[in-house]
């Protein structure tokens, strides 16, 4: 294999230094992948001199600046490869003993090209799904594992912790430790294993356990023949679509779109029918809503009717009880003038008491304790006298107030006004009642179609619960129209849901260029297999790889080279990534948790 020196890192310091364009020279035409700059052009036709570029401190380049040149040389490697393959019309993407539609099984070389090109330009933009992916292909900067099962990440929802496969009879332990490590790998599991029974029982275990916990799984792999013997051994229950496989027979995108718009049409049909009441004019919501707001203010009136009544009530107990106040005013005063007494006498016990120890504690006073002793009796026996006194007289008052208030309550004035302000208030309370059904009411309406407000059985907040239903209900009525309109639309046959089909899918398997088909939108899965990956190169890889968050890449290493470049000037970097498999590539750098090989039989 020939090769020629060329400058990679000219076009990418160009794309970081002040004036460069960023652009990429190559002479497409011959294949050879040269850049401007190249043998040929420039002063006298010299081929450019490689530079190593260096750090302030003459140390090794930054990382972004040699990820930059590392995609930069995909391109060329893209390129090269299309050159070496001009002689052929075509590209064959799919090849075995299926049917093949046209358009479908084979991809023109410029679109092969072009999809190759879209995955460098994601992985270079960091537009991948994996946000470590440019640094694990071109570094070997693997992630480190992840908190032990069932922890959550950082930020994240909580994960349920996989399925652990259980060995059944006959299946092989380093079976069933590939499996888990692919359930459990944070970025990429190398799966080394021979073509055969075991490396497509292994994969079709890992994408089963996969699509079990909810995750998106893309199946690829270089040829189609790879991809069906995944295919015909998968257990049902997922949606499973074959992207490449023609017409509408079953697997195909057309009879998975048939099964998808009646699971669709299946799933929806308890929330078409929770919205049902709201749609209509008048919808049943909205009769309930009428209900709660006419209960709101006939509550509202009959509260105020109440209100007045028991004023007019009170007012009219107030006036009888002031009517019959005379015996009761006096035994007051009577209360008064005991409380006064018993206060008098009260004050002169304890002058007496005062003046009696100021006269026993002195020798010259002590004469006149026996008088102020004769004195202190007296006023005790007058004290105690005062309090039987005021005892009797609050007796009296309150003998007096309770007879009073007895009389005010059968007073006949009394008990009209108490009957009016009773039947009022009931009636207050009995709309409120109906209120607040009419709102339970609405609140099963509610439920598993909006968020239910917190709310109080009182008129404010069945108020305010009544404008928030009132605000709510044009959203749900219209949420309601379009979703009836949506699943008339779902249950008609339409080729505009395979696109979305592929996007939505439990599992998608298509060829690697095939993951990349513009018709097939802007795919994106949890986990992608790549089947036979000591086959596929690193360019074609990338396809599928940018659209994983993670993935698991099953072949048999060390097969050679995967082609042979022949007397072509090629780079050695460049002729490394179109020889050299992205398996080879990844697992001489993958540590030990990141690479399983089977070696047993099924």
């Amino acid at each position: 294999m020939a090769s020629t020196p060329v400058d990679l890192d000219r076009d990418d310091r160009d794309r970081h230094e002040p004036g460069g364009n960023g652009s990429i020279g190559v002479d497409a035409s011959t294949g050879a992948g040269q850049r401007s700059g190249g043998p040929g052009s420039g002063a006298a036709g010299r081929p450019a001199q490689r530079r190593h570029s260096a750090g302030p401190g003459g140390g090794e380049q930054p990382v972004r600046y040699r990820n930059d040149r590392f995609c930069a040389t995909l391109e060329l490697a893209v390129v090269t490869a299309h050159g070496l393959d001009a002689a052929a019309e075509r590209v064959p993407a799919q090849r075995g003993g299926g049917s093949v539609e046209p358009g479908a099984g084979l991809i023109d070389a410029g679109l092969a090209e072009r999809i190759q090109r879209d995955a460098i330009v994601r992985l270079r933009a960091g537009a991948t799904a994996n946000p470590g992916l440019l640094a694990l292909v071109a570094e070997g900067r693997f992630a480190p594992p992840g908190p032990p099962w069932p922890a959550a990440s950082s930020g994240g929802p909580a994960r349920s912790e996989p399925r652990r496969p259980a060995p059944a009879d006959g299946t092989a332990p380093d079976r069933v430790e590939a499996v888990r490590r692919a359930l459990a790998v944070p970025d990429l599991l190398c799966l080394v294993a021979p073509p055969g029974a075991a490396r497509t029982l292994t994969v079709v275990e890992i994408v089963r356990a996969a699509a079990e916990r909810g995750e998106r799984v893309l199946i690829t792999a270089p040829e189609t023949a790879a991809v069906d013997a995944v295919m015909t051994r998968l257990p049902p229950g997922p949606i499973v679509v074959r992207a490449d496989l023609p017409g509408g027979g079953p697997g195909s995108v057309a009879a998975a779109a048939a099964e998808t718009q009646r699971r669709i049409l299946a799933r929806s049909q308890a929330a078409a029918h929770r919205l049902e009441p709201w749609l209509g004019e008048p919808s049943p919501a909205m009769g309930w809503l009428k209900r709660l707001t006419s209960a709101l203010a006939e509550a509202d009136q009959e509260r105020q009717r109440a209100d007045r009544a028991s004023a007019e009530r009170d007012a009219i107990a107030e006036e009888t009880r002031q009517r019959l106040a005379g015996p009761v005013r006096d035994r007051q005063r009577a209360v008064e003038v005991a409380e006064r007494a018993a206060a008098l006498a009260g004050h002169a016990v304890e002058r007496l008491g005062a003046s009696l120890r100021r006269a026993e504690g002195s020798r010259f006073r002590r004469w006149r304790a026996g008088r102020l002793r004769d004195r202190l009796a007296v006023a005790v026996s007058a004290a105690d006298q005062a309090r039987e006194v005021l005892a009797r007289a609050r007796q009296e008052y309150a003998e007096h107030h309770d007879r009073r208030e007895k009389d005010v309550e059968q007073d006949a004035a009394v008990r009209a006004a108490a009957d009016r302000a009773a039947f009022a208030d009931l009636a207050a309370h009995r709309a409120l009642e109906s209120a607040e059904r009419s709102a339970h009411r609405l609140c099963q309406l509610l439920d598993g179609v909006a968020p239910e407000p917190a709310w109080t059985a009182d008129v404010p907040g069945l108020s305010d619960f009544a404008e928030h239903c009132t605000g709510l209900e044009p959203v749900l009525r219209s949420r309601a129209g379009l979703l009836r309109e949506w699943r008339q639309r779902a249950a008609r046959p339409s080729r505009q849901l395979h696109a979305e089909l592929l996007r939505y899918a439990d599992v998608v398997a298509t060829t690697c260029l095939g993951a990349g088909r513009p018709d097939h939108g802007e795919l994106e899965f949890d986990l992608v297999v790549l089947v036979d990956a000591g086959r596929t190169a690193l360019p074609s890889a990338l396809v599928p790889l940018v659209r994983a968050r993670r993935a698991v890449l099953a072949g048999d290493a060390g097969r050679g080279p995967l082609r042979d470049v022949g007397a072509a000037l090629v780079p050695d970097e460049v002729a490394g990534l179109l020889t050299t498999s992205v398996l080879d590539r990844l697992l001489e750098r993958a540590p030990a948790a990141n690479r399983v090989r089977l070696r047993s039989a099924p």
